[in-house]
């Protein structure tokens, strides 16, 4: 298990994981989106359907936490207390990893990291809690990150030999210093 959540402090109540939950999914389906568009920018039509698939994955969580947050009322969280040891989610893809020649394998692999990220998060939570339901649902969602990792390793398995390359530009963008 990584150390998203070492020094952090339990989570132990249902509507702090929402929370969490609901800022993780939405940044995280935000992100997608907008390294779909970039990757599109690029023509880089393989790369940007990966990202768009896990944009459309992630907004399908987003639609099922919207409905278990109706529910409940969930506390305000500033960014910087959100429990995970990082200024984004785990499951943000971090801008500095990607660029414009990305391979669809490398991309895989980025989503793949922070997918397990995220799974890791949730389980995280269900170790450390001390509420059956916090507990049960941090199960639950740390299943649902597993599923996209599935997915991934499918994924994975379907790519060639082209997959792996990143696209060699002709006309390389030049330093401006």
């Amino acid at each position: 298990m990584n150390n998203d959540m070492e020094g952090a402090g339990a989570i132990n109540t249902l509507p702090e994981l929402l929370a969490h939950a609901l800022a993780m999914e939405t940044e995280a389906a935000e992100r997608y989106g907008e390294l779909a568009d970039q990757m599109e920018s690029h023509r880089k039509a393989g790369v940007a359907a990966i990202f768009r698939r896990l944009e459309k994955a992630e907004k399908e969580h987003l639609g099922d936490l919207a409905e278990m947050c109706s529910k409940v009322e969930l506390p305000h969280i500033a960014p910087w207390d959100f429990k995970w040891n990082h200024s984004e989610s785990p499951e943000a893809i971090d801008f500095t990893k990607v660029h414009y020649q990305l391979s669809v394998r490398e991309a895989i692999l980025l989503a793949f990291e922070h997918e397990r990220k995220a799974a890791e998060f949730y389980a995280g939570i269900a170790l450390t809690t001390t509420d059956t339901e916090v507990q049960k649902l941090a199960r639950q969602f740390a299943a649902e990150e597993q599923q996209h990792i599935g997915w991934l390793e499918a994924w994975l398995a379907e790519c060639g030999p082209g997959d792996a390359l990143a696209t060699e530009d002709p006309d390389p963008p030049l330093c401006q210093e």
